[in-house]
């Protein structure tokens, strides 16, 4: 057996365990910085648990105005004030941007340098979070992104148009605080879209090419639950179980991730949703189906074993029409969803797509190194182009 590590949060799971977030803070300091969803800061959900703080007298700094892909500099904005108001942690409660947005200032307000330079990019030594990195805490709102398990900080970089991640140990959550009732508001399309991430997470960190036995283990249990619940939790958000077990699985889908690197959905996904500010989840999710299709035959085994996880009958199938069914799995669950995602629903036009393909190759190459099917230039200009 190959060699493996391990590195997981402190995880509370369970509905309602929201309750006893600030029970759990009083260990890091007498001042949170609370990096909040603006639906959420809006909804009323926070304002019990600011006053719980108080009586444990932990003072608050509530910030809100954290968009959809946080931007790279919004985040040094909020470090400022996070410093300036002598933060001891921060406090994540959000959605995939919150929770990265609260990464990055933990990040910034105790180092020195922008957001923009912790990046792991080719154009620049990345400078490396040191040990007063602020303690954080992760409430994920949403059953998408799995940050809250993660060692990965997404920022866009509004200037050049791209995204780049913050990749650190330092930036792993001291608990993530999952509870599954915050996730029964999420509308439909939501719903989808997320899940949408939650199965391109555990899909990819599956059929990575260096994937450790750990990983796959994790990886394929998320992919069994996304493909028994996401119908139900998208049909009736009311289904306590199908939120109970999405919730779940995104976030095992996360510890997945961490522990092999994404390949080439979300290569191609971030490349473009950088370069024209889509959603992180539907970026993923405008190509998805098509590269599974383009892949199954670089690895029969893996992708079957996918297959039998989304349906258990496909199992009597034989090897290369199991792999095979992989792929048509996955756009039957697209259709029951009715999730369909463009590059050209966010504002991707042909003439982007060169430019675009040269992000992903330069940006994200590691990932698309690791995807089982290798995929030149021109073979990338001709994914973005078959889901334009």
């Amino acid at each position: 057996m190959d060699e493996f590590q391990c590195r997981v949060p402190k995880i509370l799971f369970g509905s309602g365990r929201f309750q006893s977030l600030a029970g759990l803070a009083s260990e890091w300091g007498n001042k949170a910085f609370l990096a909040l969803d603006p639906y959420i800061d809006s909804s009323g959900l926070v304002d019990p648990l600011t006053e719980d703080l108080k009586r444990a007298s932990i003072g608050t700094v509530r910030y809100s105005k954290i968009d959809p892909d946080p931007d790279c500099f919004a985040v040094d904005e909020a470090a400022e004030i996070a410093r300036k108001n002598s933060c001891a942690s921060v406090i994540a409660i959000g959605g995939g941007s919150a929770i990265d947005f609260g990464k990055g200032v933990a990040v910034v307000a105790s180092n020195p340098g922008s957001c923009w330079q912790y990046t792991r990019r080719k154009d620049h030594t990345p400078k490396v979070p040191g040990p007063e990195t602020l303690p954080v805490i992760a409430v994920p709102t949403t059953a998408g992104t799995g940050s809250e398990a993660t060692h990965f900080a997404v920022f866009t970089n509004p200037e050049i148009r791209e995204k780049s991640t913050i990749v650190s140990d330092r930036i792993i959550p001291r608990i993530a605080l999952v509870d599954p009732e915050l996730t029964y508001s999420c509308p439909p399309e939501l719903t989808a879209l997320t899940g949408v991430d939650v199965l391109a997470h555990s899909v990819e960190a599956f059929i990575n090419i260096k994937a450790s036995i750990f990983a796959k283990m994790v990886a394929i249990e998320a992919i069994r639950l996304v493909g028994r619940y996401l119908v139900r939790a998208v049909k009736d958000g009311s289904d306590l179980e199908a939120r109970e077990n999405m919730a779940w699985a995104s976030t095992l889908a996360g510890i997945a991730i961490a522990h092999s690197n994404p390949t080439l959905p979300h290569a191609l996904g971030q490349a473009a949703g950088g370069f024209v500010h889509a959603p992180h989840g539907a970026s993923i999710a405008a190509c998805l189906p098509h590269i599974i299709r383009l892949s199954y035959d670089a690895d029969h085994a893996s992708f079957a074993e996918l297959a039998v996880a989304l349906d258990p009958l496909s199992r009597d199938l034989p090897l290369d029409r199991r792999a095979e069914r992989s792929a048509d799995l996955l756009a039957e669950l697209f259709k029951d969803i009715n999730l369909n995602v463009r590059f050209s629903d966010f504002g991707l036009k042909e003439e982007d797509i060169p430019r675009v393909a040269q992000i992903a190759m330069t940006g994200y190459y590691t990932g698309i190194s690791l995807h089982p099917k290798q995929m030149d230039g021109h073979q990338i200009e001709e994914i973005y182009r078959a889901c334009l």
